[in-house]
């Protein structure tokens, strides 16, 4: 009796099969691999840019709103002037307070 040859043609073939279906698989994820890997790369490159200009814009804004610049700008284009004297006061007396608090509540009782 001879054994036939064709149990272990088909092992081979299987294995091969598989072998080479492994190594597309591999070979599949390691371009996606680097894919990935380069979109982050970009996403961090833009991440730094975008930051960089928001500090630019937030340095700009304090540049625009300081104190020294405003008040330049109001004394000499808007012709303004600085206070000297103190604010305005007004005294009221306490007897007319509660007076207009008694006439309210009585109005709305």
């Amino acid at each position: 009796m001879k054994k036939s040859a064709k149990p272990f043609i088909v092992k081979i073939l299987f294995l091969l099969v598989v072998s080479a279906v492994l190594i597309l698989l591999n070979i599949g994820l390691r371009f996606k691999n680097e894919e990935l890997t380069r979109k982050i790369v970009q996403q961090g490159k833009k991440l730094n840019e975008e930051s960089t200009k928001k500090v630019n814009l937030i340095a700009e804004f304090q540049s625009y709103s300081s104190e020294e610049r405003i008040v330049s700008i109001a004394e000499n284009k808007l012709e303004m002037q600085r206070r000297t004297q103190p604010k305005i006061t007004v005294k009221v007396d306490k007897k007319l307070i509660d007076k207009i608090n008694k006439e309210l509540e009585a109005k709305y009782e």
